[in-house]
């Protein structure tokens, strides 16, 4: 049994007039899968941040396979940043940890995608409408990579097709958990959700411009890459006791030279600098919580010395632990 979803308020996103004298309210729209045996479940959830600006949430726990049919709607350009939380993309082969960032020219024509059965998927997208994200960049052309500035520069020809995969910094796997997890309502969502969106993006074109981006031409067998992300996945789930690289490159059944060279390759840093990054990151959040000590997130985030936490800490971020929390914590 497939089943299906069928989208027809896509163009709402891109239809509605723009008053600049009006206030603008956040907008949800929401679709929901419809199983009527009850063992499928997920739902895609546009929040339209304001005009020009959206994200579109993906989550689904598919027993069969799932068709989105699209409905026709208005032509429109736009940016599209998208972060894979839990899953594969069968449409573009990424996995857990990894994100793509893509400028394309949507026809608007009726068109469908299937999604395969799979226990869990996740999945955030971007959407910046082209027009607002020339705005952003039309200062600092000179500093993206020349591909990605010549498409920019041919806008104009009605030609759009760009694709860039990369990796998910600790960093930005934490503002993911921020929009996922947003605590406020109303305006304070809307401003919240468009500040981290706002800093979401700056990392990726951070990403874009000084990071090693995995691409097809990697020299690494899909068996391969799949045990480096399983050894990705076995830090973090142990990250205040991690193992060696021997011990973890024997866990997932490569040889440590094979895991440092593609851990490298894949995240753009070595094994243990993905560790110290994924243990500051948690640090940051925990040090938001009032009734920790510096001493408690310390020894949380794995380091038996609060020196060398405090040490480690202000050399990420430049401030102490102790000072962070004092101005940040609620």
């Amino acid at each position: 049994m497939t089943l299906v979803l069928q989208e027809d308020f896509h163009h709402l996103l891109t239809s509605e007039p723009l008053d600049n004298n009006a206030p603008f309210q956040l907008k949800t729209y929401e679709l929901q899968v419809d199983d009527p045996r009850g063992i499928s479940h997920g739902y895609r959830r546009w929040l339209y941040l304001r005009p020009g600006i959206s994200l579109l949430l993906e989550k689904y726990n598919l027993q069969e396979n799932l068709v989105i049919e699209y409905s026709p709607h208005q032509p429109y350009s736009c940016l599209e940043l998208g972060f894979h939380i839990l899953g594969r993309d069968p449409h573009l082969d990424l996995r857990t940890g990894q994100n793509f960032i893509a400028l394309e020219l949507d026809p608007g024509e009726s068109s469908w995608k299937e999604w395969q059965a799979q226990k869990e998927f996740l999945k955030l997208d971007i959407h910046i409408e082209y027009a607002l994200f020339e705005s952003f960049v039309f200062d600092h052309i000179d500093k993206l990579p020349a591909d990605f500035r010549q498409i920019i520069e041919n806008a104009n020809s009605g030609e759009m097709n760009y694709l860039q995969i990369g990796r998910t910094t600790p960093q930005m796997q934490t503002i993911l958990q921020q929009i996922l997890n947003c605590p406020y309502q109303s305006l304070t969502k809307q401003l919240y959700l468009e500040a981290k969106v706002l800093e979401l993006m700056a990392l990726r074109f951070e990403e874009l411009q000084d990071s090693l981006i995995l691409n097809q031409n990697i020299n690494l067998k899909p068996i391969q890459i799949d045990s480096i992300y399983q050894a990705r996945d076995i830090l973090i789930n142990n990250f205040t006791n991690p193992p060696t690289l021997i011990a973890l490159a024997r866990q997932v059944n490569l040889n440590d030279c094979t895991l440092k060279k593609g851990f490298q390759q894949i995240f753009g840093t070595t094994v243990f600098g993905y560790l110290h990054n994924y243990r500051m990151e948690q640090a940051k959040e925990l040090l938001l919580d009032a009734k920790l000590t510096v001493n408690q997130v310390a020894q949380y985030v794995g380091y038996a010395s609060r020196s060398a936490f405090m040490t480690a800490f202000c050399k990420k971020f430049g401030v102490s632990p102790s000072v962070y929390s004092r101005k940040n914590s609620v």
